[in-house]
């Protein structure tokens, strides 16, 4: 004869073991990332190419208000504050380009174009 008090026992025992797993399978991926970790010495990057780090000054099509992104790690990312994660697609287009470089990002069917003004870091 099984309890209602036996089944509450069991499904609370199921939601603490699916639980555990969850946080323990975070975890896992929080390790992964730490161990991957590379510090980057933005004053050892080369100051005429786009790379890590580096605040990316640009003009979108024929538009002349010059607008600006910072390349970051996924978990600094924040567009509101200017900074875009090195994986984003309009990262990766700027990556190892240079001052008057113009570079294109589709988008469906549509496309933009980017023309690099300035590189900080």
């Amino acid at each position: 004869m099984i309890h209602e008090c036996d089944n509450t026992m069991i499904s609370d025992e199921n939601e603490n073991r699916i639980a555990v797993n969850l946080i323990n399978a975070k975890l896992q991926l929080l390790l992964d990332r730490i161990s991957s970790a590379k510090i980057v010495n933005l004053a050892k990057q080369p100051k005429n190419i786009v790379r890590f780090g580096a605040e990316v000054y640009f003009k979108v099509d024929s538009d002349p208000k010059i607008q600006h992104y910072q390349i970051v790690g996924v978990d600094e990312a924040n567009v509101a504050e200017g900074k875009i994660a090195f994986t984003s697609p309009i990262a990766k287009i700027f990556m190892d380009r240079k001052v008057g470089d113009r570079v294109t990002l589709k988008l469906g069917k549509a496309e933009k174009q980017f023309e690099i003004v300035s590189i900080k870091y």
